[in-house]
């Protein structure tokens, strides 16, 4: 859903903002124009970097008139009152474009190294060999096992917990 709020207001300015400014360039435009045609508004300047609206106008123009031609133009957005927080989206954003990308690498490397080991290990299984390899180099250079830091511990507690608990009680004994 659209908004639109007042940022602030003094005797002849008045800065509105609205993230439809952000996202809408021919928004921009027809807020500009519509605002623009209020009497006693001299200047009006939208950064849609911060989806903001700069209104140089007249004394007495009524805010009333600026917010409701406002709302107009950004197909009916609702001005929240002073203080009132912006409404959130329902809509959960989809994953980032870099986690998407990521993930993609990953699957196609997964798939080339199954592919060129007939199936005999695959990325997780080198990740792991490569884990142990580098703790293991790390021991016989320095010669002495260093205790795990504490949140490791900690995870592997709970990871261990979880993976063992699957939420049913183990049957009793005959």
């Amino acid at each position: 859903m659209a908004w639109l709020v007042v940022v602030h207001r003094l005797p002849e300015r008045t800065r509105l903002r609205s993230p439809v400014l952000r996202k809408t360039p021919a928004a921009c435009t027809r807020l500009a124009d519509a605002l623009a045609a209020v009497p006693g508004v001299r200047e009006v300047r939208i950064r849609p970097y911060t989806g903001s609206a700069l209104i140089v106008h007249e004394a007495g123009v009524a805010l009333d008139a600026l917010t409701e031609v406002a709302c107009g133009a950004l197909d009916g957005a609702r001005l929240l009152a002073h203080g009132e927080p912006p409404p959130l989206s329902a809509a959960v954003p989809a994953f980032s474009s870099v986690r998407q990308k990521l993930a993609a690498l990953a699957r196609e490397l997964d798939r080339d190294i199954r592919r060129s080991s007939d199936g005999s290990v695959d990325l997780g299984t080198l990740a792991t060999l490569g884990l142990v390899g580098a703790g293991a180099a790390q021991v016989a250079t320095s010669g002495e096992l260093p205790m795990p830091p504490w949140f490791n511990l900690a995870w592997w507690a709970y990871r261990t917990f979880m993976t063992t608990h699957n939420g049913a009680p183990p049957a009793p004994p005959p």
